[in-house]
């Protein structure tokens, strides 16, 4: 009897351990559960320099980034009113591919801090996410199955400031619709003025932070906004496509902080998916 009780105990366990073993926890924080998969999740954070209330979202990414890391892709779009630039914020963020994404997608009418993750819900109530959602959301897109597989490769020519880069699709199984690839430029690290309404004392103005930094913004388009379709028709298991692309960069960019950007998404309008981000990658510049 006592024999049976222990080889119970032991399959209980054995069972146990097969059923969770797709949740780990994170070694910086105990008390994060993190879902094993891979597929990567795109987060899109609609902000503004004079957004009192998006350093907070631009926190939870911080966070989010730290913990998941190379499972989340972060892009920082600046766009809507509080982008605009004034005397006391010079610094133009914008772009006119983030501004058309503000305009598809609607964030900034909706209100900042805002953000998509994945894009998963395009045309429902809940399509955009508050940032206090971005968490649970993005782990529940890493337990899913990836459809495709991104890899990218730079190369940079400093004498002549071009961005060379090749982004190879994968299929990685049978894939019905259409499918366009998109491949952005953001830069990190970018010091200039910012609102944040958490600073109480002094009152404003002093709620500007001139030094404030500034990751994951969107700089500029790579081959264009809404992409180029890499499966217009479907895709079988293991077909796979490269797109090359030469891009000149801004003189006042700094290579050394910049990251390309890639992501396959679904193009199909009459898609009960359309917009949504089956796979997304980054890969630094130099």
């Amino acid at each position: 009897m006592k024999n049976y009780i222990l080889i119970s105990a032991l399959c209980i366990s054995i069972t146990t351990c097969f059923t969770c073993c797709d949740k780990v926890k994170d070694a910086r924080d105990p008390n994060v559960q993190v879902i094993s998969g891979n597929r990567k999740v795109l987060i899109e954070d609609y902000t503004g320099h004079k957004c009192g209330n998006c350093p907070a979202a631009a926190d939870t990414l911080r966070y989010l980034h730290n913990v998941y890391g190379e499972k989340i892709i972060p892009i920082a779009i600046h766009a809507g009113s509080f982008a605009n630039i004034n005397a006391s914020y010079p610094t133009d963020f914008r772009t006119a591919t983030g501004n058309a994404y503000d305009t598809e997608f609607g964030i900034s009418s909706a209100g900042n801090p805002n953000g998509l993750i994945n894009r998963v819900g395009h045309g429902t109530g809940g399509f955009i996410k508050a940032y206090s959602s971005w968490e649970a959301e993005t782990v529940q897109m890493l337990s899913t199955a990836a459809k495709f597989e991104l890899k990218i490769n730079n190369s940079f020519t400093a004498s002549s400031n071009l961005l060379n880069t090749k982004v190879t699709v994968k299929s990685l199984t049978t894939n019905s619709g259409m499918y366009k690839l998109v491949v952005l430029l953001t830069e990190d690290s970018i010091v200039a003025e910012q609102l944040d309404y958490r600073i109480v004392s002094p009152p404003a103005p002093s709620q500007k932070i001139t030094n404030y930094v500034f990751n994951h913004v969107l700089r500029d388009a790579i081959n264009s906004t809404w992409g180029d379709a890499v499966f217009a028709s479907g895709a079988f298991l293991n077909d796979s496509i490269t797109k090359v692309y030469t891009k000149s960069i801004n003189t006042s960019y700094r290579p050394e902080k910049c990251h390309v950007v890639a992501y396959i998404y679904d193009a199909d309008p009459n898609s009960p998916t359309y917009y949504e981000v089956l796979q997304t990658e980054e890969k630094h510049v130099k």
